[in-house]
């Protein structure tokens, strides 16, 4: 009888200690993102948020960008310090999958890939 003391005790203690580690994880995020320019070729890459990963090489930098704008790219503010050539290439960029668990897909056009990177920031930079 001297061990249920001991039980309730460790039943006590689990029961205030699980309900702070048991938080619900964000939805998951994860995209497929391609970049088509009219004179070159299709690049692909997979982007994860909430952990950033995936194969894209600017994982955590693309993450932060799309997270004030809710994953819609085609909202981001360009950079205000950088300049493009008026080279035409018409460029279309996609993004599809699931951002925050909510299914997502965008597509855009820009006028050359500077045009896409200066208006996307890292997100489509792979």
């Amino acid at each position: 009888m001297a061990r249920t003391p001991l039980l309730f005790a460790c039943l006590a203690l689990a029961a205030l200690v699980v309900p702070a580690t048991a938080q619900a994880a964000p939805p998951a995020t994860g995209l497929v993102l391609s970049v088509r320019p009219e004179m070159g070729t299709l690049s692909t890459t997979r982007l994860n948020c909430q952990p950033a990963g995936g194969s894209h090489r600017n994982a955590k930098e693309a993450c932060d960008g799309l997270t004030p704008v809710n994953g819609d790219f085609t909202k981001m503010k360009p950079a205000a310090d950088v300049a493009c050539t008026m080279e035409i290439n018409m460029t279309i960029a996609t993004l599809k999958g699931k951002w925050r668990g909510k299914k997502v897909s965008f597509e855009q056009t820009y006028s050359n890939p500077c045009v896409l990177r200066v208006n996307t920031g890292k997100v489509f930079d792979f």
